[in-house]
C-alpha cells in the first residue's frame, strides 16, 4: 500500500496537465490592421506555404470569438509550437506589395508615431495598388489534356477546334485567349466548346497595360556647376561610395541652384544602376520644379495626390519592377517600392505640408530619413530656411553633414528689403490703409518699366472681420469658436475650417442693438480690387485656394506669368516659394505680422521663413530687384533678421530661446487632443489621460519628463467639437518612445472622448 501511495503521490501533480503537440511547420507572424500594439502567430498550410510572403495581405481570426480581420505578413519561419495556431485563412492580395524593407519601414513608423504595425503599414499602401486599379484582366488559354488522346477519342474535330488545340500544344505554355483566337481565326464559341470538354483550361490574369510614355532625351543646359555646387555634388557622391547612411543638409540661398545639385547626384546614382526619390511638399506649388526635373531626367515617374487611382496603381508597379528609375512626388512617395533605392532627396524640408494629417501621424522627411537608414544610403534635405531642428542636428550630429550654397548663381545679389511699419502709415492717413505709399510708389515702377510684381497677403477673403462697432459683438462661425471672412466675388461669410456658408449680413444680429455692421481686415480679394483700381491698365491674376481649384488652373496661371501674359501676380503662401521668374523685380508682403495662435511656439520662424522665400522670388535673373514687407511688429528679431536675409543669426537667436524653454530640438514632445461635443466632458477626460501619464511617469525614470495640461486649444472649438490639448514632454527619443509605448500597453490613451488624437512631433498647435 505504501508503494501504491507513492505512486500516486508523484504522478498527483501531473493530473490536470494536458501535455500538448508538437509540430513543426511554416509559421506566419501577422500585424492585424488594428490598433493594437500585438501582432500574432498563425500556421500555414502547405498548400498557402508557396503562396505567401512577407507585406502580403491576409485574412485572419483573432480573439476569443475569432473575429476576422485583415493583417499583414510581418515574418516566416519554420518552427516547432506545442500549442494551439490558428491558420491563415486566406490571402487577400496573391502577391506582397511591400518589400521587406518598407516592412520594417512601418514597424519603425509604429513605434516613432505611437500606431500599431498593422496601421502604419496600411497608410503606406495606397488604395489604388491594394485594388490592382488599371490593370488588364487577360484570359489565358492552356492545354490540358494532350493531343494524341484527344485524337484517340471517338468524334471528329472540327478544323477550328483541331487548328486550336495544335496551336496550345505548340505553345507549351498558356496563350493569351485574344492572340489565340486571332491566331486561328475561331470564335469563342469555339475555345468555350473545348473548355466544356475539359481538354482546354482558362485562367485569369492581371497584366499591366503596354507603357504608351513617349521617350524624351533628357536635356543638358549650357551652363556648368560652380565651386559651392560642385563641392555639395562631391561629397553626395562620397557618402554613396562608402556604402552607409547619411543625411546632408543642403542650405543655399534662394536662387543658388539647389536644384541643379538634385538633378547631378540624381544622375551619379541612375549611373551607378540605382533608382532615386526626390520628395517635394505640394506638386501643385512646385510645377516649375517637377517640369524642369522631367526634362533633365529619364524615366522619372511622378506620384501625388493629382494622379488617377488607375496611374498611381501602375506607377507604382512599373518603379517596383525597376522600368522607372526616378520618383517624384509628395508625402506617399516616400513608400514608393525602388527595388535598388541609391538616393533620396527632400526639397524644402521645413514644408509643414509634409506632416500627414491622419493617423499614422507622421512627417515625411523623418520619415525618409529612416528609409535611407535601412537602405544604407545618403539622403539630401535642402531649403533656404531649414527648420531648426535639422539645422540644429547638422551642426551637432556626427551623421549628418552641413553644405552651404552661400550665393546665388552668376553671383547675382540678394534683393534688398524695406521693412514699413504700418502702424506709423495708418496714423498719418488716420485710417488702415492696404498699401503703404513706398509699395505704392515702387509697385508702379515697376509696372512703368514693363516688368512684373508679385504680392502676398497670407489671407484669402475679402475682409476676415465682420464686427458690430456698437456693441462690439463679432459675427462668428456658429460650428467653430473663428470669425466668418467676407468673400465678395459670391456674396458669402465663409468658416475657412468647416466651410460653412452665409449671405453677408449687414446689421447686427444682437436684438437690442440692430446697428449697421463693418468689415475690416483685408485679405487677397480686397487687395486684387486695390490693385486694379489704383493701376487699371495692368494684368493682374490671383493665386490662392478660392481661384485654384484644380492643379490646370494653377499651371495656366503660372505658364501665363512665366510668358509675361500677367503683370501682377497676387496670392497667398501659394506663390512664396518654388517659383523662378526672372523678369520679377518687386515682390511686396502686404501684412507681414504672424497669422499663428501665440500658443505655436513656431511662429517666428514660419515668419522668417515666409517673408525670405517670398523675398527670394525677386531678382533672380538680374540685380536691383526691390522687397517691401508691411508689417505692425517690425520690432520682432524674426523680422529683424530676415530684412538681412540672415538666416544664421536668427538660428542662434531662436535656438538659445528654445534651449531655455525646453522646446524642440532640446525636447521631444506628443500633443494629445480630445475632442467631444460636450465641452465638460472633453474637459473631464483630458484630466483623465493627464493623472493616468502622471501615475505612469511616477514608475519611469526618465530624466526630464513631464506631463501639461489639460490646457484649451488655441482654437477651442472645431467643427462643433469642444477641444482640449496635453503635451508630454520627453527629453530624449528613445525615452518618448518608451513612454508612448508603455502608454499604449496600458491603454492609458483611450478615452471616453469623441477622438483623441496622438501627434507625435507636431508642426500646428491650432
Amino acid at each position: 500500500m505504501a508503494g501504491d501511495s507513492s505512486i500516486i503521490s508523484q504522478s498527483s501533480e501531473f493530473l490536470w496537465v494536458e501535455q500538448g503537440q508538437q509540430r513543426e511547420g511554416l509559421v506566419a507572424e501577422v500585424a492585424p490592421i488594428l490598433s493594437t500594439e500585438k501582432t500574432h502567430n498563425f500556421c500555414v498550410y502547405e498548400e498557402l506555404a508557396e503562396a505567401i510572403e512577407i507585406g502580403q495581405r491576409v485574412l485572419v481570426q483573432i480573439g476569443k470569438r475569432a473575429r476576422e480581420v485583415e493583417g499583414f505578413i510581418v515574418g516566416l519561419d519554420h518552427k516547432i509550437w506545442d500549442s494551439t495556431l490558428r491558420p491563415i485563412g486566406q490571402c487577400v492580395d496573391d502577391r506582397s506589395f511591400l518589400s521587406e524593407k518598407l516592412v520594417a519601414l512601418g514597424r519603425q513608423i509604429g513605434l516613432h508615431y505611437a500606431c500599431s504595425w498593422g496601421l502604419a503599414l496600411k497608410a503606406m499602401l495606397p488604395e489604388a495598388v491594394r485594388k490592382e486599379s488599371g490593370l488588364l484582366t487577360v484570359r489565358y488559354a492552356k492545354l490540358v489534356t494532350p493531343l494524341e488522346k484527344i485524337v484517340q477519342q471517338p468524334g471528329r474535330l472540327s478544323p477550328k477546334r483541331r487548328a486550336i488545340l495544335d496551336t496550345l500544344q505548340q505553345a507549351q505554355e498558356p496563350m493569351s485567349v485574344d492572340v489565340l483566337l486571332r491566331e486561328v481565326g475561331a470564335g469563342a464559341s469555339v475555345l468555350s466548346a473545348l473548355v466544356k470538354c475539359g481538354w482546354v483550361s482558362l485562367e485569369i490574369r492581371k497584366e499591366m497595360p503596354k507603357p504608351d510614355d513617349v521617350v524624351i532625351e533628357p536635356i543638358d543646359p549650357d551652363f556648368s556647376l560652380n565651386a559651392d555646387q560642385r563641392a555639395a555634388c562631391d561629397q553626395i557622391e562620397k557618402m554613396a561610395q562608402r556604402g552607409s547612411f547619411g543625411v546632408m543638409l543642403l542650405y543655399g540661398v534662394s536662387g543658388s541652384g539647389k536644384t541643379e545639385v538634385y538633378i547631378h547626384a540624381i544622375r551619379r546614382a541612375l549611373a551607378a544602376g540605382q533608382q532615386a526619390i526626390l520628395l517635394v511638399p505640394e506638386i501643385v506649388l512646385t510645377t516649375q520644379l517637377v517640369s524642369r526635373l522631367t526634362q533633365r531626367l529619364p524615366d522619372v515617374a511622378l506620384f501625388h495626390s493629382g494622379l488617377t487611382g488607375s496611374q498611381r496603381s501602375i506607377m507604382w508597379r512599373r518603379v517596383a519592377t525597376g522600368d522607372k528609375k526616378v520618383v517624384i512626388g509628395t508625402r506617399s512617395a516616400v513608400f514608393v517600392p525602388c527595388p535598388n533605392l541609391g538616393l533620396i532627396c527632400v526639397d524644402e524640408e521645413q514644408e509643414p505640408s509634409y506632416k500627414n494629417l491622419q493617423t499614422p501621424r507622421f512627417h515625411v522627411r523623418d520619415v525618409a530619413i529612416m528609409r535611407a537608414n535601412l537602405h544604407r544610403i545618403p539622403i539630401v534635405l535642402g531649403s533656404a530656411t531649414p527648420s531648426l531642428e535639422t539645422y540644429h542636428h547638422a551642426r551637432t550630429r556626427q551623421d549628418y553633414h552641413l553644405q552651404v550654397l552661400p550665393s546665388r548663381v552668376m553671383s547675382l545679389s540678394l534683393p534688398k528689403i524695406h521693412v514699413i511699419d504700418m502702424r506709423d502709415e495708418w496714423a498719418e492717413c488716420k485710417q488702415p490703409v492696404l498699401l503703404s505709399r513706398s509699395m505704392h510708389r515702387l509697385l508702379g515702377e515697376t509696372l512703368d518699366r514693363k516688368q512684373q510684381a508679385m504680392m502676398l497677403l497670407n489671407r484669402r477673403g475679402f475682409a476676415y472681420r465682420v464686427f458690430c462697432p456698437t456693441c462690439k459683438s463679432r459675427v462668428m462661425c456658429p460650428n467653430c469658436q473663428v470669425g466668418m471672412v467676407v468673400h465678395a466675388p459670391s456674396k458669402q461669410c465663409r468658416c475657412h475650417y468647416c466651410n460653412l456658408r452665409t449671405p453677408i449680413p449687414t446689421h447686427c444680429m444682437n436684438p437690442t442693438c440692430g446697428q449697421l455692421l463693418q468689415q475690416v481686415g483685408f485679405g487677397t480679394q480686397r487687395l486684387e480690387d486695390d490693385v486694379r483700381g489704383f493701376f487699371s491698365d495692368a494684368k493682374i491674376a490671383r493665386v490662392d485656394s478660392d481661384t485654384m481649384t484644380h492643379r490646370r488652373e494653377y499651371e495656366r496661371i503660372i505658364k501665363q506669368f512665366q510668358d509675361r501674359e500677367i503683370d501682377v501676380l497676387i496670392g497667398t503662401q501659394m506663390i512664396a516659394k518654388g517659383l523662378d521668374f526672372p523678369h520679377v523685380r518687386f515682390v511686396g508682403v502686404v501684412d507681414a505680422d504672424p497669422t499663428s495662435y501665440a500658443s505655436d511656439f513656431r511662429v517666428n520662424e514660419r515668419l522668417f521663413q515666409l517673408v525670405t522665400q517670398v523675398a527670394g522670388r525677386a531678382g533672380r535673373a538680374e540685380s536691383g530687384a526691390q522687397v517691401v514687407v508691411q508689417t505692425t511688429m517690425p520690432e520682432l528679431p524674426a523680422m529683424r533678421f530676415a530684412l538681412h536675409h540672415d538666416f544664421e543669426s536668427f538660428a542662434e537667436n531662436e535656438l538659445a530661446v528654445r534651449r531655455r524653454a525646453g522646446l524642440p530640438p532640446f525636447a521631444r514632445i506628443v500633443r494629445l487632443v480630445l475632442s467631444h461635443p460636450r465641452e465638460e466632458i472633453a474637459r473631464d477626460e483630458a484630466d483623465v489621460v493627464v493623472r493616468r501619464i502622471q501615475e505612469v511617469l511616477s514608475t519611469l525614470a526618465l530624466a526630464g519628463a513631464g506631463v501639461l495640461g489639460p490646457n484649451v486649444c488655441a482654437m477651442a472649438r472645431l467643427r462643433n467639437m469642444y477641444r482640449y490639448e496635453v503635451i508630454v514632454r520627453t527629453t530624449h527619443a528613445t525615452d518618448l518612445r518608451k513612454l508612448m509605448g508603455v502608454l499604449r500597453e496600458q491603454k492609458c490613451l483611450f478615452s471616453k472622448a469623441k477622438s483623441l488624437v496622438v501627434d507625435v512631433d507636431p508642426v500646428s498647435f491650432s
